[in-house]
């Protein structure tokens, strides 16, 4: 688990730092303020940030709003003196909030779940469903993933099956495998036979051994060729 704590106050982050480095969490590096901290998540790409709210007149949520739009954002675990941020915090999908001064028992539970979640980012098996039962595929057996309505199906050679992760988690945690070609489509690149131009900058994606066609929108045709070097 790679970190990076972005808090104006030095002591904080001291203190922050001693408590991770006694649970053997690597502190990639420290930010104390707006400009820094985007600046090292850029650069560092950690997996979770320890962010406080209030940078000397910056705001925590406005760094936490800008990286949660990237493609794929880092956790993010508020600290902060004050509770009365708690329902922003949700609204920017903060993976927790924790209050100063800090509790090791908190800091572990926190720790505890992002390390479950990192664990299940890292491997290369999709959980879905089907009739009432669960199974595991890997990712390379899948040929796409498509929204309907408020379902994401699975494609595979066997059939479909619905998976209760969404389209922007999967494409984060398979960002190597999986391509996004569509607000409702994700196609894993090694199925993809030819791609075609369409109309109006649009492309449309022929798969292997399957006769299924996948669109390309023009939101993501940049995307797409600058993944194939087009």
């Amino acid at each position: 688990m790679k970190v990076l704590l972005v808090d104006d106050e030095k002591p904080a982050r001291d203190e922050l730092r001693f408590l991770l480095k006694e649970r053997d969490v690597e502190v990639i590096g420290e930010a104390a303020s707006y400009n820094e901290a985007i600046k090292k998540i850029g650069e560092l790409k950690p997996d979770v940030v320890f962010l406080d709210i209030e940078l000397g007149g910056k705001s925590g949520m406005d760094i936490a709003a800008r990286i949660r739009r990237s493609q794929y954002p880092p956790y993010i675990v508020f600290v902060t003196a004050y509770d009365r941020y708690a329902v922003s915090a949700f609204e920017v999908q903060a993976e927790d909030y924790i209050l100063k001064p800090f509790s090791s028992e908190r800091l572990d539970i926190t720790l505890r779940r992002i390390q479950q979640k990192l664990q299940v980012y890292h491997t290369d098996k999709i959980t879905v469903q089907k009739d009432g039962r669960f199974y595991l595929i890997n990712i390379r057996d899948v040929y796409y993933i498509y929204a309907d309505g408020r379902e994401n199906i699975v494609k595979t050679i066997d059939g479909e099956y619905e998976v209760s992760a969404t389209l922007k988690e999967l494409a984060q945690r398979f960002h190597n495998q999986l391509l996004r070609t569509h607000k409702a489509y994700l196609v894993n690149i090694d199925r993809i036979k030819e791609i075609i131009p369409w109309f109006d900058g649009t492309y449309m994606l022929h798969l292997k051994d399957i006769s299924d066609e996948i669109p390309v929108s023009r939101s993501y045709v940049k995307e797409m060729k600058a993944r194939f070097y087009m």
